[in-house]
């Protein structure tokens, strides 16, 4: 008799004596070891002994990691930054149509600005009640230690008074040629678009459409039929996706954002290799001059999971990001998707616009991990470039460092809290 416990291992009930013993972890797992509470991965399996750091441990001397994460510090995608102008117009609207919650929000008026966090939870999932008048520290451990991922709409106060006012979506520049997208600034676009999932595209956007939302490409508009492209308060474009007919309860899931990078192959080793991502599917569109690469933060569970879900792909070999797939289509954990314009990484002169100049509107993503003064120590030795290190400025338990697109990212340790130096809790 065996009952799952946590991703990666099950418990083994012993019918004759009860006796209770740990199945054998899998390669790849995230482990903690219970002598010093450090963090590593799984790198061999005998089935009774792991093989961490070099160093063999027997199975009773490690124990799962309390919270979901991947790779060397044990990473979880956990945020999507965008500047917005009105949070009272901006966050009913992901609430009314896309089910989202909001599950913290943090003030700052010594800076002058508030982020708010948003979240579309499974059905059932209990999240600590948050209103637009109150949050607490509950919300804020709920949001530092959560398996899921957000988007984090940052208001910069006074800006909803403004009516010059207009965040940049990420998808108007030089190199979008002639058309309604071309704008003299910036020279190139960066930040594309976040994405929901869901069963059927089309009752969805007549759904949204009865609703009042506008639409930027509706379903059959263009020669890529069947995905849509919505628009939310700001003009960011929200594209809409068709998954996999799975019975999920949850109308939406939020599924992907997509950033532009200069160079393909460079950005996803980045990315995996620091980050602990998975690059789960890659398309070549060589016809049309460019690729794209889902990655995805999951623990092998996750995706031994989702690869017994693919209609389209058996797995049999294991996963290859190369042969078609649908695990984006089956998949709850948000992707990063990299749109790679072939020939960028050619030219010295190409740059991604981050969002952070001007003009602005996406600003970063952002990874919790369990160390992060370790984690950061660890990154810096391996070249990564840090626009923040953890003891730098007025705020503590997080960093930002740099993708190799020059993008933001932002590191939250999980033990992280802004209480003491927010006004609202």
């Amino acid at each position: 008799l065996f009952r799952s416990i946590f991703p990666g291992a099950v418990e083994i009930l012993c019918c004759a004596c009860g006796v209770r013993a740990m199945a054998s972890y899998r390669v790849g797992d995230n482990v903690q070891i219970k002598a010093t509470g450090s963090t590593a991965t799984v790198t061999q399996s005998t089935g009774h002994s792991v093989k961490l750091q070099g160093t063999w441990f027997h199975n009773d001397e490690v124990e799962p990691n309390k919270f979901m994460g991947s790779g060397p510090y044990h990473a979880r995608l956990q945020q999507t930054m965008l500047r917005i102008k009105d949070p009272k117009v901006s966050v009913p609207f992901y609430e009314k149509n896309f089910g989202m919650k909001l599950i913290h929000w943090i003030d700052f008026p010594q800076w002058k600005f508030t982020v708010y966090f948003l979240e579309r939870p499974r059905e059932g999932q209990v999240v600590p009640p948050c209103t637009m008048d109150k949050t607490t520290k509950e919300n804020e451990l709920y949001l530092n230690t959560m398996a899921g991922s957000t988007i984090e709409l940052t208001h910069n106060h006074g800006t909803e008074k403004d009516d010059s006012f207009k965040v940049w979506n990420g998808n108007t520049g030089k190199d979008a040629g002639e058309g309604p997208n071309y704008a003299e600034e910036p020279a190139a676009r960066g930040f594309g678009h976040i994405a929901f999932n869901c069963d059927d595209v089309y009752a969805a956007c007549d759904l949204l459409e009865k609703n009042g939302v506008k639409f930027q490409k509706k379903p059959d508009d263009g020669r890529m039929k069947g995905l849509a492209f919505a628009l939310d308060p700001d003009g960011y474009w929200i594209e809409i996706v068709r998954r996999e007919k799975l019975g999920w309860p949850e109308y939406f899931n939020l599924s992907q954002t997509m950033l532009r990078v200069k160079d393909g192959p460079a950005s996803v080793e980045f990315y995996t290799k620091h980050l602990g991502m998975t690059c789960i599917r890659r398309m070549d569109m060589n016809k049309f001059g460019f690729s794209l690469f889902f990655l995805v933060s999951a623990t092998p569970a996750e995706l031994e999971e989702a690869m017994k879900l693919d209609p389209e792909n058996k797995h049999s070999g294991g996963l290859n990001p190369g042969v078609p797939n649908s695990l984006t289509k089956v998949l709850w954990n948000t992707c990063l998707e990299l749109t790679w314009n072939h020939g960028t990484e050619k030219d010295p002169n190409f740059k991604v616009h981050d969002g952070n100049a001007q003009p602005q509107g996406f600003g970063h993503i952002g990874f919790l991990v369990d160390d992060l003064e370790a984690s950061c120590a660890k990154m810096e030795a391996d070249g990564v470039v840090f626009k923040k290190k953890p003891q730098d400025g007025n705020m503590r338990g997080i960093a930002f460092v740099y993708d190799p697109n020059g993008y933001w990212i932002e590191l939250i340790d999980r033990k992280a809290t802004f209480s003491g130096t927010c006004a609202n809790y």
